[in-house]
C-alpha cells in the first residue's frame, strides 16, 4: 500500500470525525474514497485501520462478516472506529 493511500484514508477519517453517533464505520470511509475516485479494497482499508489501531492512533472494533444464523443476510466484514487520537488530524 502506498503512503498516499494511507494518507487519503486518514484524511477521510478526519473529515468525518467526530460523528453524531460517536463512531465511524469502515463502509462510510470506503464509500467516501470511492466517491473521490480512489480505488481501495476492503482488505487494504481494514489492514490500514488495524495498523492505526495497533499503533494507538485509533480505537477500532472489528466486525466479522457472515453470521451463524442462516436467516440473516450476511454482512460484509468491516470495522468501526470508536475513537481517534487528537493529533491524528493535525
Amino acid at each position: 500500500m502506498s503512503d498516499d493511500l494511507r494518507q487519503k484514508i486518514i484524511e477521510n477519517i478526519c473529515e468525518e470525525w467526530p460523528t453524531p453517533d460517536g463512531y465511524l464505520e469502515s463502509a462510510a470511509i470506503h464509500e467516501r474514497l470511492r466517491s473521490q475516485g480512489v480505488e481501495v479494497t476492503d482488505t487494504v482499508l481494514i489492514t490500514t485501520l488495524s495498523e492505526l489501531a495497533t499503533s494507538g492512533r485509533i480505537t477500532l472494533t472489528l466486525v466479522p462478516g457472515g453470521g451463524n444464523n442462516p436467516d440473516q443476510v450476511p454482512v460484509q466484514s468491516g470495522a468501526t472506529i470508536q475513537d481517534i487520537e487528537d493529533d491524528l488530524c493535525e
